[in-house]
């Protein structure tokens, strides 16, 4: 996704590989939400309103995420320009929602039964950090193509470990779940990184960025969670 646009036409050269990733990505986030609720494991009239606003505008930001790309690999750039803002004004709504929906969980005892209260709330925070690094960098740099679309790519990867949590069987994989959950999400970027390598025979340091947040991202949350600052806001949150 190219999503917020830039101000010279986008090359129309390797545009195809952007739309295929971002459709790839669409697939697991709505597979991955969408058999959640077909598995009945959440009853989706009972979920609170805040859900229902957060998951909207979620599943809008993805199939935006895959229209600009579209855009862009047809060459409808004034058109990709003009939505790539509409796709900032999603992400700064996504934020805030993120944090008031991972907080209530926490309130109304909604926790995944395969996370404590420290670790959701610490996943929570460090995707919305990861996603808010990758997506700024990407808006600052969207008159260099080659950097804005690879930044926007891992900023989209950098928010769907949700929908690997419910693709992969969590309550079995225990302590190893949010390891398996960033793998997945560095699978995406593996590939991204292949691509790189067959078209252009180098990898672009873009990518360096994205994989180091991402590994951050995963890596950092139990330590995040065992901070007296997490330990401390889950029991508030709880109590």
């Amino acid at each position: 996704m190219d999503a917020a646009a830039s101000t010279v036409p986008v090359p129309i050269r390797g545009n195809g590989f952007y739309l295929g990733m971002s459709v790839a990505i669409a697939a697991t986030v709505i597979g991955g939400f969408g058999s959640f609720a077909l598995r009945g494991l959440v009853d989706v009239p009972r979920l609170p309103y805040w859900v229902h606003v957060h998951g909207a505008v979620f599943v809008s930001w993805t199939l935006l995420f895959v229209t600009q790309n579209a855009l862009a690999h047809r060459g409808s750039i004034a058109l990709h320009r003009r939505l790539g803002w509409v796709a900032v004004g999603l992400a700064a709504a996504m934020v805030p929602l993120g944090v008031l929906t991972a907080s209530m969980a926490v309130v109304l005892d909604r926790v995944p039964s395969f996370f404590t209260p420290p670790i959701f709330l610490a996943l929570s925070a460090l995707e919305l950090v990861a996603f808010v690094t990758l997506l700024t960098s990407a808006i600052r740099l969207r008159r260099r193509t080659e950097w804005h679309r690879r930044l926007m790519l891992c900023a989209m990867i950098s928010i769907i470990g949700p929908a690997f949590g419910r693709i992969l069987p969590m309550s079995l994989l225990g302590p190893w779940g949010g390891l398996a959950v960033m793998s997945g999400q560095m699978l995406f970027v593996a590939v991204a990184v292949a691509h790189d390598l067959v078209a252009h025979g180098r990898v672009h340091p873009a990518y360096g960025i994205g994989a180091a947040v991402i590994l951050v991202e995963g890596l950092a949350v139990p330590i995040l969670a065992a901070t007296p600052l997490f330990v401390g806001l889950a029991a508030a949150l709880a109590g």
